[in-house]
């Protein structure tokens, strides 16, 4: 392997030099060439030279006259691959440097042997003596070293592909033309293109059921490594291979990798990243040749059987497996896959998906697997899920209402066939729904609300559909985090139609406010289908408190945006929140009456909300600026919010775990008061930020003014749980 010193003092320069000599020696050989054709072989074609020395001679001359034809095409070759290297190896280094620079900036020094360590010389005294009794030190230089090292290693791999590509430029093509150790006519001048080739080769002789040997292990590693965002070495190993030897060379990292050996099934996930990657890169381009004839094959071998003896492995099934390894997908790659699936399902149905015991992949369902994928790629799955501004597009309805989701198959001891639900299923629907309504990537901390049109029509539909029939709150398990997330995003649109007032209260459908900006839509659904998928979303207590905690910083920031010494925008902001909360106590209500003994801990799992505003307000930090300025209300000032909330703050959780162990303990209905008392508390606090006291005439008259709408709106709850 290439030295950190070798790679930086190394004189790039006499690459170019030296591939200048080869375009001249093409030169020369062609030069050469036109004489011996004029001088020589040109006197064995005149008609001049007969005989049986003409007979012997002949051959010769052909053999020397293909010899001056390969030549100038070896030499070109050879040039060619030099400033090839030469280009690669400057950018190289220049990360290299750029690793040492950075390293540099944060204290360390680097050697000449690519070592970081801190470079106490240039550290204030008090700044050295930290960092000498700092037991954490050590580390740090460490991964300052492993930082250089890597771009190190990034130049070793292309000096190995170098070598390669100069190796078959240089060799002799055919011993049978009698020319022993002569030019390669055929000689390929792209090193991309040889290391695809090379990278063929291992592919085919593992798939041929051969073992790779630990050299050659390492070099189909290096090969995907060092060329995973080629598109050269993509598209020419991809072409070389097919989709159906694509498909099978899948199929044998996944058995390969099913051993003990873990330096063996990390090796092989390694290879399995690196296919997917080159697959990413190969198809990013729907204008390339090589795009419509790879997907035309795909849907060929797509249905085809792959798998073992008793098993069922389709093509897609294993196809979608591999590109879980990998990222970056191109838009329209992924969307012409989920169309040409969704049309094999809606032709020959999702029977064929089904996972029997003991299958050899985890998931089976390749539809499932790719939304997954989409679901890293908010443009995508937006694109994809989107019903469009007049309902075109019927992919979200098929996968919420019309897809019949592939199940497990099972066996009884008597031979008897039954089937379960797949614990797996729609595990890649939730985060695909999730990117598409709210445009960003599942998890991810981002500013809530500002939805495009099309966010938005994602975000009404998928209410819409699920709650097709009352079916809410019935919601499917593996989408209950996804779905709560979501609602924590759309908190501007929730509060305002659990308001039951003001525009959202009686509309159902997308609009905007007609501004320029992009991210101004807004949805609403009515009252009934939200309440119903909250409630769904609420079996999941982690996912409920989320969505209380981002309304109670919400309802605060209503609460600071209304003139306080207006009576009657004081009146709706408190009378909003009160509603609002009743909503979310007429959900809690109902999860005790159905859950009775298993309140206490449904409670105690809401205690994991990320959004945690008692004791230090970290929920608010994001949620806050995303709530402050879009969305139905509008023109929050932050701090004040905050304000409010310490001085009017409220632990709602542990309140929640105290009524819910009393809701248990009930035999009537048990009826949860912690959003009425929220919302006293925000009062509260709201009044304080306007100067006057908890005790004050004022204040008292304020707390507890909502409470005829907090009572109806929890009734209307109830009522459309029942």
């Amino acid at each position: 392997m290439l030295t950190y010193h070798q790679v930086m003092t190394i004189d790039l320069s006499l690459l170019e030099s030296a591939a200048t000599k080869w375009d001249e020696a093409a030169k020369k050989f062609e030069a050469v060439q036109k004489i011996y054709d004029s001088k020589v072989k040109s006197v064995g074609l005149d008609g001049t030279w007969n005989g049986v020395s003409h007979l012997v001679a002949r051959p010769n001359m052909q053999l020397t006259d293909e010899q001056f034809t390969a030549a100038p095409k070896e030499a070109r070759a050879v040039a060619s691959i030099l400033r090839d290297a030469h280009s690669q190896f400057v950018e190289l280094r220049g990360k290299v440097k750029s690793a040492v620079a950075d390293a540099v900036k944060a204290g360390m020094k680097v050697s000449d042997a690519g070592i970081a360590s801190y470079d106490y010389s240039k550290a204030s005294a008090s700044a050295a003596n930290a960092a000498h009794h700092d037991p954490g030190m050590r580390d740090v230089e460490r991964t300052w070293t492993r930082h250089i090292e890597a771009a190190v290693k990034a130049v070793d791999d292309a000096d190995r592909g170098v070598k390669l590509a100069l190796k078959a430029a240089v060799a002799d093509p055919d011993l049978v033309d009698g020319a022993v150790n002569g030019f390669n006519g055929a000689a390929e001048g792209d090193i991309e293109k040889v290391e695809a080739k090379e990278a063929k080769d291992l592919a085919t002789k593992l798939n041929s059921g051969d073992e790779l040997d630990k050299k050659e292990m390492a070099e189909f590693q290096r090969l995907f490594r060092d060329n995973r965002h080629d598109k050269a070495f993509s598209q020419t190993f991809l072409d070389s291979m097919g989709p159906k030897a694509t498909i099978e060379l899948n199929n044998k990292f996944n058995s390969l990798a099913k051993g003990d050996d873990k330096d063996g099934k990390k090796d092989f996930t390694a290879l399995q990243e690196g296919v997917a990657t080159s697959l990413a890169t190969a198809t990013k381009s729907p204008s390339d040749p090589f795009y419509k004839k790879w997907q035309d094959g795909l849907r060929k071998v797509g249905t085809e059987n792959f798998g073992r003896p008793g098993e069922s492995l389709y093509g897609y099934q294993s196809f979608l497996n591999l590109m879980t390894h990998g990222k970056g997908y191109g838009k329209k790659f992924l969307v012409d896959i989920g169309n040409d699936l969704i049309a094999v399902e809606k032709k020959d149905g999702t029977d064929k998906w089904q996972k029997g015991e003991g299958h050899s992949l985890k998931s089976t369902d390749p539809l499932d697997d790719l939304l997954g994928i989409m679901g890293k790629q908010p443009d995508v799955a937006k694109a994809f899920l989107d019903p469009g501004a007049h309902g075109e597009n019927d992919r979200l309805k098929y996968l919420l209402q019309d897809r019949n989701w592939p199940k497990i198959v099972m066996q009884t001891p008597d031979g008897d066939i039954y089937y379960r639900d797949d614990p797996d299923s729609r595990t890649g629907l939730g985060p695909a729904l999730e990117a598409a309504a709210t445009g960003n990537v599942p998890g991810t901390d981002h500013v809530l609300g500002y939805h495009t049109d099309a966010e938005a029509r994602v975000m009404h539909d998928t209410l819409t559909l699920l709650d097709d029939g009352r079916k809410g709150a019935g919601l499917h398990p593996n989408l209950r985090d996804n779905m709560g997330r979501m609602l924590v995003d759309y908190t501007p649109e929730t509060h305002e139609i659990l308001t039951r007032t003001g525009p959202y209260a009686d509309k159902d459908g997308v609009w905007n406010d007609g501004t320029s900006d992009p991210k101004d839509a807004h949805m609403s659904v009515p009252r009934e289908t939200l309440t119903r998928i909250m409630r769904g979303v609420a079996e999941d207590g982690k996912a409920f408190g989320e969505m209380y905690d981002a309304e109670r910083f919400y309802s605060a920031g209503t609460l600071t945006k209304a003139d306080f010494g207006s009576t009657s925008e004081r009146a709706a902001a408190i009378e909003g929140a009160s509603s609002v909360f009743g909503f979310y106590d007429g959900i809690s209500s109902d999860i005790a009456r159905d859950k009775k003994d298993d309140a206490v801990s449904w409670a105690n799992h809401a205690q994991t909300s990320e959004f945690v505003v008692t004791g230090g307000m970290q929920a608010a930090a994001s949620a806050g600026a995303s709530l402050a300025g879009k969305g139905p209300a509008t023109g929050f000032v932050t701090d004040a919010v905050y304000r409010v909330l310490y001085a009017g703050v409220y632990d709602w959780k542990e309140d929640q775990i105290a009524q819910a162990g009393q809701a248990a303990a009930q035999e009537t209905e048990y009826h949860f008061t912690t959003g009425q008392k929220q919302v006293n508390h925000l009062v509260a606090g709201w009044a304080k930020e306007n100067g006057y006291g908890l005790d004050s005439g004022l204040s008292r008259h304020l707390v507890g003014s909502g409470q005829e709408r907090y009572d109806s709106a929890r009734t209307e709850a109830l009522i459309y749980l029942d």
